[in-house]
């Protein structure tokens, strides 16, 4: 009998005459308690996170009643409407388009999964923006997490890392958009360098922009200061929740 489980029944007041007795009701429970575990499929530090749908619980930090108060579902105007982002709009108000958020929810349960596997996983997590109303925000999200952004001229620095550098450097794992389109209304040159080195991405998806070129796309309003925030707030939650699981790992294993 190990010290450890002497130890364990004498701190709950078992006297040494019955502990033999005490060990064995111990043993019993311990034994239910894994089995009950077992049974109800509950992850635990130890086990695999691909084999959970939800290892992070990341379908908890939002939900529809949130988006819709966010005002994630107002689009632009039916003019500006891209052909490919057709499919998540429910239908249209005084010509402008309504986003369907009942399919936007999944997508951001998706793209919050994947963004906590990167970071659980000791990922290099990248923001991206060129609205000057979104700077201040995507640098102290990205700060907050312990993460990084750019958020000026893109320099090409995925592809031409050798003449800006000298050298080669590591690539992120992922890049985070809150927006697809750049002033004056141009596809963030970005999204292109990461889709020719096969990083994938995760971006809020307006009805002006082609949710197909995006890994992870959020179908979404992306004007809105307070919904950026709003979703980088869940983006920092998502890292921070598979950080957080790495670290229990971690100290698990030593």
């Amino acid at each position: 009998m190990t010290s450890f489980m002497l130890r364990r029944v004498f701190q709950r007041g078992f006297s040494r005459t019955n502990f033999p007795h005490a060990i064995q009701r111990q043993i019993i429970q311990e034994d239910k308690l894994i089995s009950s575990k077992k049974q109800n499929n509950s992850p635990t530090i130890v086990d695999d996170p691909l084999q959970h749908d939800d290892y992070f619980n990341v379908r908890s930090m939002v939900t529809l009643e949130d988006l819709f108060k966010n005002r994630a579902h107002y689009g632009h105007v039916t003019g500006m409407r891209n052909p490919w982002i057709s499919q998540y709009i429910y239908g249209h108000r005084l010509d402008v388009d309504i986003i369907d958020l009942d399919k936007t929810l999944p997508m951001l349960h998706s793209a919050l999964n994947f963004l906590a596997h990167i970071a659980y996983r000791q990922g290099i997590i990248l923001f991206l923006t060129r609205y000057p109303a979104h700077v201040p925000l995507v640098e102290r999200a990205a700060r907050d997490c312990g993460e990084y952004a750019h958020c000026r001229k893109w320099d090409y620095p995925f592809t031409n890392t050798q003449e800006l550098f000298g050298y080669d450097i590591r690539l992120p794992d992922v890049c985070i958009f809150t927006h697809t389109l750049s002033p004056p209304n141009q596809l963030h040159p970005a999204i292109s360098d990461s889709n020719k080195l096969l990083i994938p991405t995760v971006a809020l998806c307006d009805t002006d922009c082609n949710p197909n070129i995006i890994t992870y796309p959020i179908p979404s309003n992306d004007d809105t200061p307070k919904l950026i925030e709003f979703y980088l707030t869940l983006f920092q939650q998502a890292i921070m929740a598979g950080k957080e699981k790495r670290r229990e790992k971690d100290s698990f294993n030593q």
